[in-house]
């Protein structure tokens, strides 16, 4: 079988696709055949092994993982023993971020306690574009409390991985939604439901007159004190972050300032891969109340410029890896 893999840290130069070995389930564990799989910007970190001080855990010098992807939709191919909860032929999605990677592969072998089952009614490719992103936005919403319907939600960074699903999840629960990214994105935004649009390179969202119930700040570009400016009283501000820097600074900071000035702020712990979060998005995927975009689909053989695609910033949507 083939599987994308890399011997190093770096750019998307640094994949090649191998034949492998066939792999065989342990016990507690599947092997899936891969439908469907789809890149974040958690897998470029991956591949690129930043923060650096993440890679105490991944390989100081050299990944100790060679396998790359996490965001997979498929079918159960083989189960080891002990496993009860599914059999061949069951349709199954995940996110493998912390369960080992490995998605862009013909099949993968994973602990069974991994997988969600997938209903029916959600195609593969749609599914795969879902686990990681959508599980994190969700998450990010649901930490600033309920959104009730007319709350004004402003998502800075709106158009990368994350953004298009908190923005159409917030258009779900009701609320009135501000998309801010930079220009070239913005019809896309528009297409996804936002009710206004905001470049970032002609207009700071921060120094205007518009105060918001929420903001979901993705991009992480502006400081607390700037963001505490487009809060409404009693607002609620919350950071998807990637860098371990800004995530101390939010969630040691932000409770302070927001308690001085009568709002809150913070970030969330993100907890990967949860049954109810995966049982919530196929709900909403199956309903059409969340609608994801893909932007390119690429074969296996074309990963690494599946790569450059998603380092460059230029995708409207998800990119797919169908092997």
């Amino acid at each position: 079988m083939r599987a994308v893999v890399r011997e190093r840290y770096g750019p998307a130069d640094v994949l090649r696709v191998a034949a492998v070995e066939v792999p065989v389930p342990g016990g507690g564990e599947a092997v899936v055949r891969v439908r469907a799989a789809s890149l974040n910007t958690a897998d470029l970190d991956h591949l690129l092994g930043r923060p650096r001080i993440a890679r105490i855990a991944t390989g100081l010098r050299r990944p100790v993982n060679r396998r790359v992807g996490v965001d997979l939709a498929g079918t159960v191919e083989a189960v080891g023993p002990g496993v009860t909860a599914f059999r061949p032929g069951d349709r199954v999605w995940a996110d493998l971020f912390d369960s080992g990677h490995g998605a862009l592969a013909d099949r993968v072998r994973v602990a069974a306690s991994a997988l969600t089952p997938l209903p029916g009614d959600v195609p593969f490719d749609v599914a795969a574009t879902a686990p990681h992103s959508g599980a994190l936005a969700l998450q990010a919403l649901r930490s600033v409390g309920p959104v009730r319907p007319g709350e004004r939600v402003l998502v800075n960074g709106a158009g990368g991985c994350v953004g298009p699903f908190a923005v159409q999840l917030a258009k779900a629960r009701g609320a009135v939604v501000t998309a801010v990214d930079h220009g070239d994105k913005l019809p896309f935004l528009r297409d996804l439901g936002a009710d206004e649009v905001v470049d970032h390179t002609r207009e700071d969202v921060t120094r205007g007159r518009r105060r918001f119930d929420v903001v979901v700040d993705i991009a992480d570009t502006r400081s607390l004190l700037s963001l505490r400016r487009c809060l409404a009283p009693g607002g609620r501000y919350v950071l998807v972050a990637r860098r371990i820097g800004s995530f101390a600074e939010k969630a040691l900071l932000g409770p302070v300032v927001g308690g001085l000035t009568g709002v809150r702020m913070g970030t969330f712990v993100w907890r990967p891969n949860r049954r109810s979060d995966l049982d919530e998005l196929a709900a909403l995927l199956a309903s059409g109340g969340v609608r994801p975009v893909v932007d390119r689909r690429y074969p296996l053989d074309e990963a690494a410029e599946a790569f450059r695609r998603l380092a460059s910033g230029a995708a409207r949507g998800k990119i797919l890896v169908l092997p």
